[in-house]
């Protein structure tokens, strides 16, 4: 499963992903997971311009949803955010390169200390960093500071600069930035963060005998990133540290917290519902349906399409907005792990048989890369004990069902029949696309997580997606295909790897569930038949 449309085992890395963007020499060691069961310090970086052309209710909406321990304010128009977000929540909101001291937060119990370097060329002074935050246990040694906490530096200096035609890219900055921090602070698992750096932007960078730092991207970048592309402004990006260095990085996109984050509203409904004072989900769920259909440009079908999308929003339930039905045995739920979203192997399908709580696990994975005997065994449990169930992925006609249909054309040329042969169900095509749609969904997203979280499901892993895992599995790979000596390979944690899978398959066993109850719920709660409209389908009227 994607959500793109859209054997010997060791603990944890200690140290942060060391896979370089630039050519450089620490090769392909394996990117570090967050220690297990760990909480993050979640630090939301959010630009005034986000603020500004958000409705206040959405901004609000976002930032209890993501529960941030610090907010960050970035630019465009970053002297905004504190004005207007201060008075409404209690946690520390920063600002980079503003006044001659630093902006600093500690999260609770002192785990990470945030600090956000003022205006000037100035090194920071630990020990006035340590007074000011009351860390009374480290004032008498200030440089103590990084023993205690995390330290997590923001700064608005540090830029990428690409050069197209040699398609390398550098970063510029870091000597005049390395000078400000201090020695005992550039450590492993201290993270940088600039804001001057487009948000995801993620990088290990070595400076000299200091060692390696670790960079982040919260921000906009002005780097020429040649022809065909674009510098995008991400308005809100979430940064979840772990005490390792490990790092966790997600674009926000506001909006989707909001009205226009509902299937079917675009700008011009959006002001629609705004005049009429409908400014929150909540709201539009909670409108009378006659009042709604009053409204410009909001007809009968349409206002019950947006209004059912709205009540599975705000109370993070599926509701039913079709007549098809879902397969009549019961279902095998997978999940596939690859090395990226254009795969050249599946080195791992996670299979549930049953329910999402008591259903029974198992796990179909390669045993040395590119071996595809894993594809057999997978087939012969499913042509054997699984024989006439349907097969059930999220996304699956766009990703996983082709994936494996590649590789057993590869790997076992003979099982391709019975695999394309197969009862195989698309769960996210059935509820979104097929006849119209046949659910609305919760979630500010249609990815698994969104939709599962959403309805209740906790996911027994920490800090991984899929992104993770194929940078995992391919820096393995890379070992295994170099120079490597023979005994000196480091291999992933497969057992935390294959239980992310199964997160994943159960995350989906719980979705079908909840797909079942809608759809059996009673008639007059369906959409009639001919009327029925697809989540995310409806023109924008704008």
């Amino acid at each position: 499963m994607t959500d793109e449309p859209d054997s010997a085992r060791h603990s944890d890395s200690t140290r942060p992903p060391l896979l370089s963007t630039d050519g450089g020499g620490t090769g392909p060691q394996l990117p570090a997971l967050p220690p297990p069961d760990e909480s993050p310090t979640r630090i939301l970086a959010l630009s005034g311009a986000a603020v500004n052309s958000s409705h206040r209710n959405t901004i609000t909406a976002m930032v209890d949803s993501l529960d941030p321990d610090v907010l960050v304010a970035t630019d465009p128009q970053a002297n905004i955010v504190g004005p207007a977000l201060n008075r409404e929540f209690d946690f520390d909101i920063l600002e980079v390169g503003t006044g001659m001291r630093p902006d600093v937060a500690v999260t609770d119990d002192d785990r990470c200390v945030v600090v956000a370097l003022p205006m000037g060329e100035e090194p920071l002074n630990p020990g006035q960093i340590a007074s000011r935050v009351g860390m009374s246990s480290v004032e008498g040694d200030p440089a103590g500071l990084a023993t205690a906490s995390q330290i997590c530096l923001i700064d608005q200096t540090v830029s990428l600069s690409v050069d197209p035609y040699a398609r390398s890219a550098t970063l510029d900055g870091i000597s005049s930035y390395r000078s400000r921090v201090p020695d005992q602070w550039w450590t492993p698992r201290s993270v940088h963060l600039s804001t001057a750096l487009r948000a995801g932007f993620t990088t290990t960078r070595s400076h000299g005998d200091d060692g390696d730092a670790q960079f982040v991207g919260v921000g906009t970048s002005n780097a020429d990133l040649g022809v065909g592309t674009t510098a995008d402004t991400t308005q809100a990006t979430l940064v979840s540290l772990y005490s390792n260095g490990a790092v966790d990085v997600s674009e926000v996109d506001p909006q989707k917290f909001g009205l226009r984050g509902v299937p079917g509203i675009g700008p011009t409904r959006f002001e629609t519902l705004r005049d009429a004072g409908i400014t929150t989900v909540g709201a539009l769920a909670d409108t009378p349906l006659r009042q709604l259909t009053e409204l410009s440009g909001l007809g009968q079908t349409s206002a019950s399409t947006v209004q059912t999308a709205a009540e599975a929003r705000s109370t993070n339930t599926a509701r039913p907005t079709g007549d098809d039905s879902l397969p009549n045995q019961e279902p095998v739920f997978i999940d596939i792990e690859t090395d990226g979203l254009n795969p050249s192997t599946a080195w791992l399908i996670g299979v549930l048989d049953g329910g999402p709580e008591d259903g029974h696990y198992m796990s179909f994975r390669e045993q040395a890369v590119g071996d595809g005997s894993h594809l057999k065994a997978f087939m012969t449990w499913l042509t054997g004990a699984a024989a006439g169930r349907p097969v059930v992925a999220w996304n699956g006609y766009q990703f996983d069902f082709p994936v494996i249909t590649e590789q057993l054309q590869q790997h076992h040329p003979d099982l391709v029949e019975a695999w394309t042969d197969r009862y195989q169900f698309d769960a996210l095509w059935w509820a979104t696309s097929k006849n119209g749609g046949n659910a609305a969904l919760p979630g500010r997203t249609n990815k698994l997580e969104h939709v599962a979280d959403a309805l209740g499901w906790e996911p027994s892993t920490n800090g991984i997606d899929c992104e993770t895992v194929a940078k995992l599995y391919t820096a393995y790979r890379s070992q295994v295909a170099g120079d490597t000596h023979a005994g000196t390979v480091v291999e992933p944690d497969w057992d935390r790897l294959e239980r992310y899978c199964e997160d994943d398959v159960r995350a989906l066993a719980t979705i079908y569930e909840h797909l079942e109850a809608a759809a059996r719920r009673d008639s007059e709660t369906k959409t009639p038949t001919g009327e029925n409209s697809s989540q995310g389908s409806l023109a924008d009227f704008s």
